[in-house]
């Protein structure tokens, strides 16, 4: 899965917030995400707050009939699916922090269109155990740089590859991810964290002060 992000206009001054930010600019926190998709499951988030609502009727549009998403509910360890024939049946929520699943038949780009979640809404909690997430704003940096709950023995796995497909994992020892490539989502990317300890990844995000 390969990620390209354009949000709107220049408030992002400071050159090295910029490129942390995959090319995120905004006056308003209010733009786009352009999200490219390869044949059979894709690993990917809505990076983007939804105002009229975070389902897939509002989220995912203009799909083309027969995708399907597959949702994981990290309270009841249970699973969830959805398939586009002209809407989506059911209409899950895919909020922001979660990741999802998304099953296309051809090469394809999805675009999402919203606001970048600041303040409250860009901290999530994360259970212990098995959970299916995403970073609750739109950037790529390695998860220690994010502030990301970690501690020793926590394991992320990310669902990569073009043609041939494959789980990527990392681990969280000694206060560093190893190795630190295979924990740095793209904007757009979601990913399995396996944890023994609930915690809350706390951001508090801000543009003008990220």
């Amino acid at each position: 899965m390969r990620t390209k992000t354009l949000l709107l206009a220049a408030m992002l001054s400071a050159a090295g917030v910029a490129s942390s930010l995959a090319q995120v600019y905004s006056v308003n926190a209010v733009g786009y995400v352009n999200v490219s998709l390869t044949p059979g499951l894709n690993l990917i988030c809505n990076p983007l707050k939804v105002t009229a609502g975070n389902d897939l009727n509002h989220v995912l549009t203009g799909v083309p009939d027969g995708t399907t998403v597959y949702t994981y509910d990290t309270s009841f360890h249970s699973s969830s699916y959805a398939s586009f024939l002209g809407g989506w049946s059911p209409n899950l929520t895919v909020a922001p922090g979660q990741g999802f699943f998304i099953s296309v038949v051809a090469a394809q780009t999805v675009t999402f269109v919203g606001e970048v979640p600041q303040g409250a809404d860009s901290n999530i909690s994360i259970r212990n155990g098995l959970s299916l997430i995403s970073s609750p704003v739109p950037q790529s940096l390695v998860l220690s740089a994010m502030a990301f709950p970690a501690a020793d023995g926590d394991t992320v796995y990310f669902y990569r590859g073009t043609t041939t497909k494959a789980y990527a994992s990392a681990s969280f020892f000694g206060g560093a991810w190893i190795p630190p490539a295979n924990a740095t989502p793209a904007v757009g990317e979601g990913f399995w964290a396996s944890k023994a300890t609930a915690g809350a990844w706390t951001r508090n995000f801000s543009v003008n002060t990220p």
